[in-house]
């Protein structure tokens, strides 16, 4: 039987992780749809709401693929949070999942706990 409601599903719940990758399933192929030649490279990684899409250049990301973020978002009834959205080099780093990923000069890619889920005792 359905019963209507009008309360939802409570942010953090047990049920909520699932619902978030049911809606935004197909993100990578609407992402990854942008790629128009050989030398275009996107990659696209998700957790439940979180994700990160990585690609070849600044304009790539900012023309391209930003906006069919926002439109794949849109028609889902969701926008992409202005103040959450980063686009940054590899090498200035980034926080995600409660890690820091950077790429240094000498090639070295690290992934470390970021500073502000590091607890210090004194």
């Amino acid at each position: 039987m359905f019963y209507r409601t009008d309360s939802g599903t409570p942010q953090g719940g047990v049920i909520s992780p699932t619902l978030c990758v049911m809606t935004l399933r197909g993100l990578e192929q609407a992402v990854k749809s942008v790629v128009t030649r050989p030398s275009d490279k996107i990659n696209f990684i998700s957790y439940a709401d979180d994700f990160i899409v990585t690609g070849c250049s600044k304009e790539l990301l900012e023309e391209k693929v930003k906006p069919v973020i926002r439109e794949f978002l849109k028609e889902r009834g969701l926008e992409l949070s202005e103040e959450k959205t980063l686009i940054t080099h590899i090498n200035q780093g980034f926080n995600f999942l409660g890690f820091h990923i950077r790429k240094y000069e000498d090639g070295k890619l690290l992934t470390k706990p970021a500073k502000e889920n590091v607890l210090i005792k004194i």
